[in-house]
C-alpha cells in the first residue's frame, strides 16, 4: 500500500509539473501544486525505503534497493527543478524517473553487503549512490540539450519545445549537477579506499576499475569545458558514456556478481 501512495504522488507530481510547463505558468514555486506534490512524493519514497532497509551499519542494499536510493536522489533534483518556472518541464521528467526507480522497493531478498562494516562504508554507499543519481540528472539534462538543439536546427520546430529553459540555462545546470556529482564520486571512491582491504577478495575490481574510469571521464569533460568552452556534441558524448560507465560499475557489476554469481560485495 505504501509503494502504491508513493508510485501515486509521484505521478500526480509528474502530470502537475507538466501542466505548469505547458501553460507557461509565472507563478512562484510556493504557489505550485506540482511543488508540493513532489516533495510530499519525495518525503513518502524516503520514508518507504528507510523502513525497507537494514540499518546503515548492516549495509544490505539489494539491487532493487540501490537503485531506489538513487531514484530518492533524483528525486530531490526534480523538487529543486520544481523551484525554477523554467525548469518544470526538467522537473517532470526526472520525477518519472524517480517513480520508475521507486517502484522496485524492497521487490528483492536483501542481500549482505558485507559481513562487518562501519561508517566509511555507508558514507560510500551513499556517496556512490549520490553520485549516481546526479549523473543520471546529467544524463536527462544532456538528452533533453541535444533533442532542443536539433529543433532549433529544423524549419518547423515542436511545440514542447517553448517548455524547456533555454540553451544556456540547461547548460549552466548541467555542469552544475556534472561539478556536484563530480565531488560527490570523488568523496565515494576517497570512501571506498578506506575499508577496501583486497579488491579480488572482496570481489570490488571490476567495480573500482569502471568508478575510476567514469570519474576520468568527467574530469576531461570539465577540464574540457574550463579550458576549451566545450559544449553541444562533447558534452552530449561525454555525459552519456560517463554515467553508462558508472552506472555498470555499480548497477552492471551488482547484478553479475548477485543475480548471476550469487555473490555479494566485501
Amino acid at each position: 500500500m505504501r509503494g502504491f501512495v508513493v508510485i501515486l504522488l509521484y505521478l500526480a507530481a509528474v502530470a502537475a509539473s507538466a501542466h505548469a510547463a505547458r501553460r507557461g505558468s509565472g507563478r512562484v514555486a510556493l504557489r505550485e501544486p506540482a511543488l508540493y506534490l513532489a516533495a510530499a512524493a519525495w518525503l513518502a519514497h524516503a520514508l518507504w525505503l528507510a523502513d525497507t532497509l537494514r540499518p546503515l551499519s548492516e549495509a544490505a542494499i539489494d539491487l532493487a534497493d540501490s537503485a531506489s536510493l538513487m531514484g530518492l536522489v533524483i528525486g530531490a533534483g526534480g523538487v529543486v527543478a520544481l523551484v525554477s518556472r523554467r525548469f518544470r518541464a526538467v522537473a517532470a521528467v526526472v520525477l518519472g524517473i524517480a517513480a520508475l526507480l521507486a517502484a522496485g522497493t524492497g521487490s528483492m531478498p536483501q542481500a549482505r553487503e558485507t559481513a562487518e562494516v562501519g561508517w566509511p562504508v555507508a558514507v560510500h554507499i551513499l556517496l556512490a549512490l549520490g553520485s549516481a543519481g546526479m549523473f543520471a540528472i546529467a544524463a536527462v539534462l544532456v538528452i533533453l540539450l541535444a533533442l532542443q538543439n536539433g529543433q532549433l536546427r529544423s524549419k518547423r520546430p515542436a511545440n514542447w519545445l517553448t517548455s524547456l529553459p533555454p540553451v544556456e540555462s540547461l547548460e549552466g545546470a548541467l555542469f552544475t549537477v556534472i561539478g556536484t556529482g563530480m565531488a560527490a564520486l570523488t568523496l565515494a571512491i576517497l570512501a571506498g579506499l578506506l575499508f577496501v582491504t583486497d579488491l579480488f577478495a572482496q570481489h570490488l575490481a571490476h567495480k573500482a576499475i569502471l568508478a575510476l574510469a567514469a570519474w576520468l571521464i568527467f574530469a576531461v569533460l570539465l577540464i574540457g569545458r574550463w579550458r576549451f568552452g566545450w559544449r553541444g556534441r562533447k558534452a552530449t558524448v561525454y555525459t552519456l558514456a560517463g554515467f553508462v560507465v558508472l552506472a555498470l560499475a555499480y548497477f552492471g557489476s551488482k547484478f553479475v556478481l548477485e543475480v548471476l554469481l550469487g555473490r555479494h560485495w566485501g
